[in-house]
């Protein structure tokens, strides 16, 4: 068993992810900035580059949230991106450390395990610290079980 300090389980989650935004500095924090002007918290944020000169966002919001983020992105984003899409009932599972950054391969363990469990990751991220996946709710049992079949909680 490869020990860990502690399980990342967040529940009630909505995901949107919002492709083919044009990839230019500042581009991430005024889509951010439309989210916090109106308080609502980001639970799950990735950007990465996705076609030349477009990046696609992810991002999760507790799911009391979905509505205005549905109207913020319809007022605001919708018109600037080729394709959004918004998915519910998902939640976030992870693991975090102490000393994951000597465990080289604990991204790969972490994957290994739901892959085998046949859990669909939707989204994936990771600190030196942390390793978190996006997955359908409906699998987060069998997800956490297989989990704690290989990681050991302190």
């Amino acid at each position: 068993m490869i020990k860990i300090g502690g399980l990342v389980d967040q529940t009630n989650l909505t995901m949107y992810a919002i492709t083919s935004l044009k990839d230019r500095p500042g581009a991430a924090a005024e889509v951010l900035n439309l989210f916090a002007r109106e308080h609502i918290n980001l639970e799950y944020i990735t950007e990465g580059c996705c076609q030349q000169n477009y990046a696609s966002l992810v991002f999760c919001v507790n799911s009391e949230f979905s509505q205005k983020v549905d109207t913020i992105i319809r007022e605001n984003i919708e018109e600037h991106a080729n394709h959004i899409r918004k998915r519910e009932y998902v939640c976030i599972l992870g693991i975090y450390g102490p000393h994951f950054r000597e465990k080289p391969a604990i991204a790969a363990h972490f994957c290994s395990v739901l892959g085998r469990a046949g859990i669909n990751i939707l989204g994936l991220s990771s600190s030196i610290s942390t390793i978190s996946a996006i997955i359908d709710i409906r699998e987060r049992e069998k997800a956490l079980n297989a989990l704690l079949q290989v990681f050991k909680l302190p």
